[in-house]
């Protein structure tokens, strides 16, 4: 019982997946040593387990801790799934996305840029305290939440789960459309240098241009992509307190 909120979220969270952490049998001992420090807290809860075994099955129980677990690795992996899915946007419009490598931080085939923006993230994660942000939120699941609680599925975990997507969708863009504005006037511009000289090439001319001037871009504005970065990661997990107070 103890095991099943980490598992769920080493199940979700890219950075500790089990490809990534060495095996399953480094997972689970991980899992195992993140359960001591709380385990006090989990089992002067069994108590309220037993009182609702009727009404809340014991299978349930262990079901809905799986899910908070995957709710809190959902939310710590939006910020490598936007940035992936920025990399592939970016390749994709430069005509590099058939060159695919394999990103070890997703544990999947990406586009170049997408392995190199994941790596970056998983710097940026480390040394600004995501981790501990992370871990910190984990274990006051279970102070705001204990095992044994319902998950009340209202209108709040609704509004959650749709900032989550916004949050998404506004990392996605922050880091993907200052390149791919670029790129869409370079080709609108050579759209019409192909109407005045149609015996260019301009097709692979404009590969090449729109990845020289993509980078550029990319070296000038993917400081302040990351300016405040380490932080929305901290603040969006530290959110999870107003969270439980809502759902129980």
């Amino acid at each position: 019982m103890a095991c099943l909120r980490p598992l769920g979220l080493f199940l979700i969270m890219p950075l500790l997946e089990s490809k990534n952490i060495g095996g399953s049998l480094i997972r689970n001992s991980i899992i195992m040593l993140l359960v001591v420090p709380i385990y006090p807290a989990i089992d002067a809860s069994n108590s309220l387990i037993e009182d609702n075994a009727i009404g809340f099955p014991l299978f349930l129980v262990m079901c809905q801790e799986i899910v908070i677990g995957i709710l809190i690795g959902f939310v710590a992996g939006i910020p490598f799934w936007a940035i992936d899915s920025a990399g592939f946007l970016i390749d994709t419009m430069r005509g590099s996305s058939m060159g695919s490598i394999y990103n070890p931080t997703l544990s999947e085939s990406s586009t170049l840029l997408g392995v190199f923006f994941s790596q970056l993230l998983t710097v940026v994660f480390f040394s600004c305290g995501g981790m501990n942000a992370l871990i910190t939120t984990l274990y006051e699941s279970y102070v705001l939440f204990p095992p044994g609680k319902y998950i009340a599925f209202n209108q709040q975990l609704l509004i959650f789960i749709k900032q989550q997507w916004d949050l998404l969708f506004n990392l996605f863009l922050r880091f993907s459309l200052p390149a791919a504005a670029i790129m869409l006037l370079t080709d609108v511009g050579m759209g019409l240098l192909n109407r005045t000289a149609q015996q260019l090439n301009v097709f692979f001319l404009a590969m090449s241009i729109k990845s020289i001037l993509a980078l550029l871009v990319l070296m000038i504005t993917i400081g302040f992509s990351l300016s405040d970065l380490g932080h929305v990661i901290s603040s969006n997990l530290l959110s999870f307190h107003t969270l439980w107070g809502n759902i129980q």
